[in-house]
């Protein structure tokens, strides 16, 4: 989910957490906990920390990975709750890692629901687990935190309010979660051109889905709308060349974006004094035809790679900007075969 989304999120488990007699009972410790729960709410996404230091590319890898671990949350907490704890009088220091740690653990739980995913199974599986159930950002559950937070500053009772608004969320979130999965069976039964894998990509609004259907030589994209599919767009999964594919996977931008999505589609295009490769993640569309999401690097006609970028590419300007140059003496990037 967005930043916002977790904010919101973190100030609402504040309220829930006046269900805690210790914390109902202490406005200290409640401080405390408000702290804690949004710091903790938005602690898996403190990896932003590797772009500024080592890059656009470094964090495309990491991005929900390793700092969305089930270590990774205990560690969130405890380094919160010590920290908060240092900023206060002697407190029920187990109460505030609790719910600091509840927060972390629930930001981990509701990005799998987007199409994005998490790691979170690490370190018992690296598999990135998506449920593309529920946007990025979720204009209903937005309100329901705005209108509690209203209501908890008219009328207080701030533990019933979110206890009620959560029970909603729940309810919200098993239902876009079955709504996806019956529109994947009903689209994968119904599909035209023989049997696929379908994925769903949800929208703002409840009705109207993206989708995508891999075949054995082809990939689909469509929009639903109403339960109804228009496909919008395809392409073969064309046999290029191998050996510049595989040149292509050794570039530092392609290692670091192949190793965040499993959902990856190359091709090669001659463009004269050299070759671009592509490698675009193909749940993602913008318009008719173009997905942002992508690697490109360009190799030259005796197969050197000669520079490249990755990240979300909207126009042709973006990749330029973005494009880093290899240099041949520091990088292994000659294929011989």
């Amino acid at each position: 989910m967005d930043t916002s989304t977790h904010i919101a999120f973190g100030i609402g488990f504040a309220g829930l957490a006046y269900l805690d007699p210790a914390v109902a009972a202490d406005p200290v410790l409640a401080n405390a906990v408000m702290a804690g729960t949004i710091l903790g709410s938005n602690a898996p996404d403190f990896d932003y920390a590797v772009k500024l230091v080592k890059g656009k590319a470094m964090y495309i890898e990491h991005h929900r990975g390793i700092s969305h671990s089930i270590p990774a949350l205990f560690i969130w907490a405890i380094l919160l709750s010590g920290i908060i704890q240092l900023f206060h009088s002697p407190l029920a220091f187990f109460h505030l890692f609790g719910w600091t740690l509840f927060a972390a653990a629930f930001h981990v739980f509701i990005d799998i629901f987007n199409m994005f995913g998490t790691q979170g199974g690490r370190p018992f599986t690296k598999k990135w687990l998506a449920l593309n159930a529920i946007p990025l950002f979720d204009p209903f559950m937005m309100f329901l935190h705005l209108a509690g937070f209203l209501l908890w500053a008219l009328f207080g009772h701030p533990a019933l309010i979110f206890t009620v608004i959560y029970v909603i969320i729940g309810g919200y979130m098993a239902e876009r979660l079955h709504a996806s999965r019956k529109l994947s069976r009903q689209i994968q039964e119904d599909f035209p051109f023989g049997q696929a894998n379908v994925m769903m990509a949800p929208t703002m609004k409840w009705s109207r889905w993206k989708v995508t259907a891999v075949t054995d030589d082809s990939i689909y994209s469509g929009d639903v709308y109403n339960g109804k599919v228009n496909w919008v767009h395809s392409f073969k999964k064309e046999a290029f060349d191998e050996k510049l594919i595989l040149l292509a996977r050794t570039a530092k931008n392609a290692i670091h974006f192949l190793k965040s999505t499993d959902f990856v589609y190359p091709s090669v295009k001659d463009i004269g004094h050299a070759y671009e490769v592509k490698f675009i993640d193909y749940r993602f569309r913008t318009g008719q035809s173009h997905f942002p999401f992508m690697a490109i690097v360009i190799i030259s006609k005796d197969h050197r790679i000669l520079s490249s970028c990755t990240g979300w590419i909207y126009q042709e300007k973006d990749a330029e900007e973005r494009m880093e140059f290899h240099h041949p003496l520091t990088e292994s990037n000659h294929f011989t075969a």
